[in-house]
């Protein structure tokens, strides 16, 4: 066996080793830095990649150890950084300047004594917040708000925290954060295509109607014991109708206008401030907004740490393709079609930190399947990695920061919690794998 081979198939193993260890929940971020390492030690004995390159070996497209993997690493992912972070801010100002307490009031109001309609509403404006809020924070300022409200209304703590959770994935397919932070793994794919901007719109599309037929469902086989009245707490006032579409500001002004995500979230804020007469008074003006911009950083903070570590271990599996692609090139598939049905049919995989989500062991996937090239382009994998971690890990897998915060705090059980989402969740994930391969692979 050659070196090429050998080193290789260290490579496999090592990928098959760090799965178990993902799946099995180990701590990613030293996870990934360890991959990192290991895989530029072994990519320097295939003699891929080397300590510091010169400048002529810069110039002809190598990346280094030194510089090329653990330092630009974390550095080239320096602009997604600063969308999530804003997206994150922009959460804490819904909350802070009482914009969502009043969207979640009058949804209620909407609702009146009736649990299942009530519930779908709150959940539509979920969606809704989060197709441009981001961060576990935002996350749990509304859940606070909106989970004793369910259980009011006498919805389960499974149901109620499933509704929740599948609403915020929804969200995700359109919000700026979210999609910057794949769009770091596969800079390639243009996500201000058409396709995609349509895609969007039919993942938090489907995403929502599962969570609606859910609601309908459980809550048409279960008994209700309501527990009225169910009040929005409110120590802050309302605000006017203006206000309360904030959260579809920048979402429309990046989808139909092509305004930059940073540039959207600051004009949202600006609608926020002044629609809420929070300008009024200087001094509690900037105090709001340097409240909101601290407490916005804290919630990603960790993830920061996360992301950072996983591009050291990206770039170091970019150096390493070459080493991959013979041995799994003659195992793929000569089309795209069972590819796209498998990841649909197996998006259970992408739980637990698997190998189908890209915040998991499916980064390791991702980066075999990028090594093989061929058909597997930007064009196919984004969409094809981004519905598993999305529908799946983002929307309903406890490992998931904000899922993991909210079965806890509703004290839903496991067993009963994935009885309500898991199916849903599954089939929603089937069916647009299968519209993203006539999108975007035909």
């Amino acid at each position: 066996m050659s070196l090429t081979l050998m080193v290789g198939a260290l490579l496999l193993v090592s990928y098959v080793v760090f799965a178990i260890y993902a799946a099995r929940g180990g701590n990613l971020m030293l996870g990934f830095f360890f991959m990192a390492v290991l895989w530029a030690g072994l990519g320097t004995i295939a003699g891929v990649t080397t300590w510091s390159a010169s400048a002529a070996q810069v110039k002809a497209g190598m990346i280094d150890i030194n510089n090329g993997i653990f330092e630009q690493g974390p550095e080239l992912w320096g602009a997604t950084a600063a969308i999530i972070i804003f997206g994150s801010w922009f959460g804490r100002v819904l909350v802070d300047t009482g914009i969502a307490r009043s969207i979640i009031r009058t949804a209620v109001e909407l609702g009146g004594e009736r649990p299942a309609i009530t519930c779908i509403l709150l959940s539509l404006v979920t969606g809704l917040i989060f197709s441009s809020a981001y961060g576990v924070g935002s996350v749990i300022a509304i859940g606070v708000i909106v989970f004793p409200i369910m259980l009011a209304l006498g919805i389960s703590p499974a149901l109620g925290t499933s509704a929740f959770l599948m609403s915020v994935g929804s969200g995700l397919y359109l919000n700026g954060g979210w999609l910057a932070q794949v769009g770091a793994l596969i800079p390639q794919f243009d996500q201000t295509q058409h396709a995609w901007k349509l895609f969007g719109f039919l993942g938090f599309g489907l995403g929502m109607l599962a969570c609606f037929t859910m609601i309908l469902i459980v809550t048409s086989f279960s008994k209700t014991k309501r527990a009225w009245p169910a009040q929005v707490p409110s120590e802050q006032k309302r605000v006017g109708a203006l206000a309360m579409i904030t959260p579809l500001i920048p979402v429309a002004l990046s989808i139909f206008f092509n305004v930059k995500p940073i540039t959207a979230l600051l004009i949202a804020v600006i609608w926020a401030i002044l629609t809420t007469g929070n300008y009024k008074k200087w001094h509690e003006m900037t105090a709001l907004l340097q409240r909101t911009f601290h407490d916005g950083v804290a919630d990603v903070a960790l993830v920061f740490a996360f992301l950072f570590f996983l591009q050291m271990f990206l770039r170091s599996a970019k150096v390493c393709a070459p080493l991959l692609s013979p041995i799994l090139q003659p195992l793929m598939p000569g089309s795209l079609f069972p590819v796209f049905v498998g990841f649909g049919l197996l998006s259970v995989l992408a739980l637990f930190r698997g190998p189908l989500t890209m915040w998991g062991a499916g980064a390791a996937t991702l980066a075999l399947f990028q090594s093989i090239g061929g058909i597997f382009t930007p064009q196919v994998l984004f969409p094809l990695f981004m519905v598993p971690t999305t529908t799946v890990n983002g929307s309903i897998c406890p490992t998931q920061s904000w899922c993991l915060w909210a079965i806890g705090y509703m004290k839903a059980g496991l067993k009963e919690y994935f009885k309500c989402c898991l199916a849903f969740a599954l089939v929603t994930a089937f069916l647009l794998e299968m519209i993203a391969y006539f999108m975007f692979a035909v």
